[in-house]
Parts: structure tokens; sequence; C-alpha cells
């Protein structure tokens, strides 16, 4: 297997194990940071908010953010670095836009650097965790970013940030079902809401494809949309996931972005076809409804 199927839960993707995710305990010695403190810079007055309305941890911090969310800074990122108060600020200012669109509650947003777990193109990856601890279902949406990468820009972080917020509220679907048409759907709406929270351009991965690609391997892929799994197993990675997703080399190809390209066609020809609808009222919609506006994966039984 490659480098890009071994780290794939990095990327944009959902990671749906159905396994229940142990969450770290806060550790009794964690304290209130100290308020009121006396400062002018930039810099300190982040180290102050934080202060303010986090949690100092044994290796972390957690500040509070609406809703019963919380942002988690791992400690290989400095506090007084300009990026990361552009970073904190934003994810600040952003969430309260995707909870007016989206029930995007008790989430925590993990935020760690790393030159590994990224995507080259951008200087950053991602993937949301869905489980359940002490009965509660919890997710937690990692984000990994490179401030090194000649690529990286904040404000990807912060398109990241809408974009697994998509995938958050999707995995809570009462009849969610995990299927390679799901996750094609998934990425397509997780990218069209990027767009209607941001008006920013469509990402590279889900344009990747061209028209004569699209067709042709929605013809390819039909026949595997529908097998359905129960859990996140390595059949499902390796067999249907990875390859319709981040591509496959040898006999028999696949474009690289494939499942990307075709969700996003799948989401745009849906709502081209529903001009009321948006990536945030289809949030909780199935992913055959979604389909049935593009007839080359209709289901024929």
């Amino acid at each position: 297997m490659g480098n890009l199927a071994k780290v794939f839960a990095f990327f944009f993707i959902l990671l749906f194990t159905g396994i229940p995710v142990s969450f770290s305990k806060y550790s009794a010695d964690e304290k209130k940071g100290s308020a009121n403190c006396n400062v002018s810079t930039r810099e300190e007055r982040l180290t102050s908010l934080i202060r303010q309305t986090g949690i100092i941890l044994r290796d972390s911090i957690m500040i509070e953010l609406p809703q019963g969310c919380k942002l988690i800074l791992a400690t290989n990122i400095d506090l007084t670095d300009t990026v990361t108060i552009e970073i904190v600020n934003g994810i600040r200012n952003i969430l309260p836009q995707i909870q007016k669109l989206i029930p995007a509650d008790s989430a925590t947003i993990k935020l760690s650097i790393s030159s590994v777990n990224i995507l080259p193109v951008w200087g950053i990856g991602a993937r949301v965790i869905s489980g359940f601890t002490d009965n509660h279902r919890e997710e937690t949406v990692e984000i990994y970013y490179d401030p090194n990468n000649s690529k990286f820009r904040v404000e990807l972080i912060l398109r990241t940030l809408v974009h697994e917020f998509h995938h958050v509220c999707r995995v809570r679907m009462p009849d969610f079902q995990l299927t390679l048409l799901e996750c094609m759907v998934n990425e397509g709406l997780a990218d069209h809401f990027m767009l209607e929270v941001l008006n920013c351009e469509i990402t590279p991965f889900s344009s990747a494809l061209t028209e004569e690609q699209i067709q042709q391997n929605m013809i390819r892929v039909k026949p595997f949309t529908r097998i359905k799994f129960e859990s996140w197993t390595q059949e499902f990675n390796d067999k249907y996931f990875v390859p319709w997703m981040f591509g496959r080399k040898g006999d028999d190809p696949i474009p690289h972005w494939t499942g990307y390209s075709i969700g996003w066609r799948i989401v745009e020809n849906y709502l081209k076809a529903h001009p009321e609808a948006q990536a945030s009222s289809l949030v909780f919609t199935s992913p055959e409804v979604i389909v049935s506006s593009t007839p080359e994966l209709i289901d024929s039984k």
C-alpha cells in the first residue's frame, strides 16, 4: 500500500469505525488559567484570552467555544506566534457562522503541527473521528498543518474546518449507512458547504477530473457504490475507499481524487435540480435522494 493510502485518514475523509473511541480525561492537576492580565501586544492578548476562556492541561490548552464545542491546541503550537493568533481568531469567528446553518454542537477540534499527516497541495490534513465514550457520542475534528509548507495559508484551515464540521453533522444522521456512495456524497456536500459559508473557489480535489473522466468513472464505480458496511473495515478501505477516493495505479488505474470529483458532481446536479436546496439543508438527506438527479448513478433495481 502506498504512502497516500497509509495516511488516508488524515485527509479530507470521514472515519466512521463504529468502534468506541477512548478520549483522554482531564488530569487532576488541570487548572484555570489566570485572568485579568495587563497586556498590550497581540501575542499577549491572545495568551490572555486563552487563559481566561480555557483550561491549561498537562500537554495542551483547551479553549471553550460556542454550543459546547472546544478547541484543543497541542504543545507544539506556539501560542504567541502570529499564525496561531490568526488561526484561533479565525476559528472563533467562523464557528458561529457554521452553527447558524447546521447543528454543529458538542464537538472537539484538535489542532496540531505536522509535516507528515498533511496534503502537500494544501499543507493541511484533517479527519473526523466519531465514536462513543461512557455511552455518550463524541465527534472530534483533528486538523494538522505545516506552517512551513509553501502552499499553507490560514484561510485553508478555516475552509478545512467548515468542511469537517459538515462531516460531524452528517455522521449523526439517524439512518447513516457506510457505503462508497455515502462517502462520495459526503465529500461533495462538505465541499459545497465550504462555498456556501465562505464563498470560496472549488477545491482541487473536487475539480480533478475532466468531463469525460467523470462520465467514464461514474459508469465504472456504479457497481460498487451501494455495498453496505457496518463499520470502517480494512476491506472497505483497501478495496473501495482508497482506490476510488485517492486513485489507483497499475493495470486498472483510477484517476486521483475520482470519488471527490464525482461526489461534487452528484451534489451539484441535485442543487441545480432543486434551487431551493443548499448543502446545509441536505446535511441529513439520504444519498439516494441526492443522487436521484444524477441519472448515471441511479439504482435501477
